[in-house]
């Protein structure tokens, strides 16, 4: 890894804010929407970037680092999970029928979406095609 200059790291801890101000913004707009905090930022935050008309450097390189390292992201909710264990066991064929049922939905949902966007394919295109 590259050593990081000063102003790299101004721009990468402004790039970092940017991105926690445009979640603050998602949580305020929360109370008034009804849709997650982190889904409206998340949405603010696309059509800033759309006016900006590219995305900056910083912001691309942080974006990139969290993306990375999404899974740390993780530990928190799975360490809050272990204090509703008894609540989980009691309802654990409702809960994984749940997750179950939300998963296939969702993957029902994305390839109709990607086959009605990107069109019906009879092509198939394997590694050995590719020039």
């Amino acid at each position: 890894m590259p050593r990081m200059s000063k102003s790299d790291v101004v721009n990468s801890t402004l790039a970092f804010i940017t991105l926690i101000l445009f979640w603050f913004l998602g949580f305020w707009l929360s109370h008034y929407i009804a849709l997650p905090a982190a889904l409206l930022g998340l949405l603010l935050l696309f059509i800033g970037l759309l006016c900006l008309g590219r995305v900056p450097k910083p912001l691309e390189y942080v974006s990139q680092f969290c993306l990375r390292h999404l899974s740390l992201f993780f530990i928190p909710p799975l360490v809050a999970a272990w204090f509703y264990a008894e609540q989980l066991g009691n309802n654990l064929w409702l809960f994984l029928f749940a997750i179950m049922f939300s998963t296939f939905i969702s993957l029902y949902l994305t390839s109709w979406l990607g086959q009605r966007f990107f069109g019906h394919s009879n092509q198939s295109v394997s590694q050995d095609d590719e020039s």
